[in-house]
């Protein structure tokens, strides 16, 4: 597996790369990287040319130059595509990278050839039967403390969802990657409104879930709003399936690749 640098018009996109043939994008969750996808690439690589870059102000990549909203992460993709000459991909996008991949469907159609589109959904207001709650403290900002007690805050993130200490640890020092300003990118996919997007998606699409990923409490309908769109659960799959049960999760978009499309 290779790791390169993109120069696009907002700055420097680091990205990991491997495998030939039909390009298959691997959009990232918020606070995160492509690291996240290390464990899941090496069996897309096998059929598909998998590249996952890490968002501006994410990873190993420049700062965003404001604070970004989901539409101006899916132009930085678009960005990127062009740099690397990828005229239409196949998108996998994880949490708020499926809210990128959603967006990108929707405003660049031309650019997605499928899409799958890993524990995302919509908040519901206040009342409906599925509201999902996030975790508390999980999303405010984080201020920098000169006694360090803030990388305790950012290790406590890290190690709510009880993963493997090593995953635990990678998580911990994406949080430091991304210092202070890294919850934009989890302010901006709440503040995305997803619902009204869903039923403007043309592509073939898989919406994925996990038994245990919050965002599962509304997979059903999520599926019902995109049109002929398919929907896979993974029976006792955690949060950041990608991670954790990287093999599934790929068979899982694996499957859905190799199924004709109606």
């Amino acid at each position: 597996m290779k790791r390169a640098y993109a120069d696009i018009p907002e700055g420097q996109i680091h990205y990991r790369i491997e495998g030939s043939g039909e390009p298959i994008l691997l959009l990232h969750a918020g606070v995160t990287s492509s690291d996240e996808y290390t464990r899941v690439i090496p069996f897309l690589s096998k059929t598909y040319c998998a590249i996952a870059p890490d968002f501006l102000g994410n990873g190993d990549s420049d700062p965003a130059l404001y604070p970004y909203n989901i539409f101006d992460h899916a132009l930085t993709v678009v960005n990127f595509m062009d740099c690397l000459g990828i005229k239409k991909a196949i998108v996998v996008g994880q949490h708020a990278g499926a809210k990128v991949g959603i967006e990108l469907a929707v405003t660049w159609p031309e650019r997605v050839n499928k899409l799958v589109l890993s524990s995302t959904g919509y908040y519901a207001p206040a009342g409906e039967a599925k509201a999902i709650t996030d975790p508390p403290n999980f999303t405010s900002a984080v201020e920098l403390k000169p006694d360090g007690s803030h990388l305790m805050e950012w290790w406590r993130r890290s190690s709510l969802w009880g993963h493997p200490l090593d995953i635990v640890e990678a998580r911990f020092l994406e949080y430091v990657k991304a210092g202070q300003r890294g919850e934009e990118i989890h302010w901006a996919g709440r503040n995305f409104d997803s619902r009204p997007k869903f039923p403007l998606i043309k592509c073939p699409t898989l919406v994925l879930s996990a038994t245990y990923d919050p965002m599962c409490a509304v997979a059903e309908d999520v599926k019902w709003l995109i049109p002929k769109s398919k929907l896979t659960i993974i029976e006792n799959g955690p949060i950041d399936l990608n991670r954790v049960w990287p093999k599934e999760f790929a068979a899982a978009i694996l499957g859905f690749l190799n199924t004709p499309s109606v």
